[in-house]
């Protein structure tokens, strides 16, 4: 970033006739930039040269496929695309659909350059609305099982992966399914609102939350029932109790706010203890690691009344039981 940012004005306080140009940046590569974007990283790239966007320019990048997500809205700080200023109002936090702006926006699609003044200012006023007031339109997310890789599904729950967990997204995250880390590019986009029982196009909030990123494994046995039900079943059995499909993952050094937007996690706290439990069981309250010993977290319960010593091995007919030969 270069030493003037500050002085810069912030692209919600400028009315489009102000703007000196609009530059929309439709990114072919629309997982790298996605995940760029939302996980702050500096490999989200502006079309650079003398053709590029210039300092004062406001740039829109747009991701996916048609209709496509605006996925920033940012102010350049320096010339031929080398620095720019993000705009904290039009983050990746809440998308936006780019064929919702103004009639006609599906003209640009796939396109990078400068937008037409009359269209710029419909841009950014639609942006403007659409992040005050949500969507004014719906958006369908197709059928998963016909693209393992649908860019609108992806790039929505990339980019709206913070307000649906809470935390920032990091270059490896846990596939919703079976919990391990997978990298992010490698993660597919799984629609889980078949399962409510709801048809047809849904509102963006609806559809972030109901779509989920799995690893490739996982995805090809989800369709026959929700992320949910498939979970609790490849969770851990509790060592202690012998319960399994209730077995919750622990989550240690965030907030509990922040952990409770996630489903089917417990809170442990910040600070993580050594060995570190991975799992608990609400049914005997048992912290345990996998493969590990379970250990009652919230008191012992009764012990089991041990067998004598002559009833071990013994069926209830008196008849031996079954040795193997040697």
């Amino acid at each position: 970033m270069t030493s003037e940012p500050d002085m810069l004005p912030n692209v919600s306080s400028l009315p489009a006739w102000l703007v000196p140009s609009v530059y929309l940046n439709w990114s072919e590569d629309w997982l790298g930039e996605a995940v760029a974007i939302a996980s702050r990283s500096h490999e989200h790239r502006l079309p650079g040269g003398a053709d590029g966007p210039q300092r004062g320019d406001v740039v829109v990048t747009v991701v996916g496929s048609e209709p496509g997500i605006v996925a920033a809205v940012e102010l350049m700080g320096a010339s031929q695309g080398e620095d720019w200023v993000s705009d904290e109002v039009f983050g990746p936090d809440k998308p936006v659909v780019w064929d919702d702006l103004f009639n006609g926006a599906a003209a640009y699609a796939r396109s990078s350059g400068w937008l037409p003044q009359e269209h710029a200012r419909l841009v950014l006023d639609g942006i403007a609305h659409q992040y005050k007031h949500g969507a004014t339109g719906t958006l369908d997310a197709g059928n998963c099982e016909t693209d393992e890789l649908s860019p609108n599904l992806h790039v929505l729950r990339l980019l709206g992966h913070k307000q649906v967990a809470g935390v920032d997204l990091r270059r490896e995250e846990r596939c919703a399914s079976c919990e391990r880390f997978v990298d992010v590019m490698q993660l597919r986009p799984h629609d889980d609102g078949a399962h409510t029982g709801q048809t047809g196009e849904r509102p963006l909030a609806e559809l972030i939350e109901q779509t989920f990123l799995v690893c490739a494994p996982c995805h090809a046995l989800l369709h026959p029932h929700p992320v949910l039900s498939q979970r609790a079943q490849m969770r851990p059995a509790c060592p202690s109790c012998g319960q399994r499909g209730a077995t919750k993952r622990i989550v240690w050094g965030q907030s509990a706010d922040a952990a409770r937007l996630e489903p089917d996690v417990v809170y442990g706290g910040f600070d993580t203890p050594v060995p570190t439990p991975d799992w608990y069981c609400p049914e005997c309250y048992a912290n345990f690691s996998s493969g590990a010993v379970a250990q009652r977290a919230l008191g012992e319960l009764p012990e089991p009344v041990p067998a004598g010593v002559g009833a071990v091995g013994t069926p209830p007919n008196g008849e031996d039981l079954w040795t193997p030969e040697v």
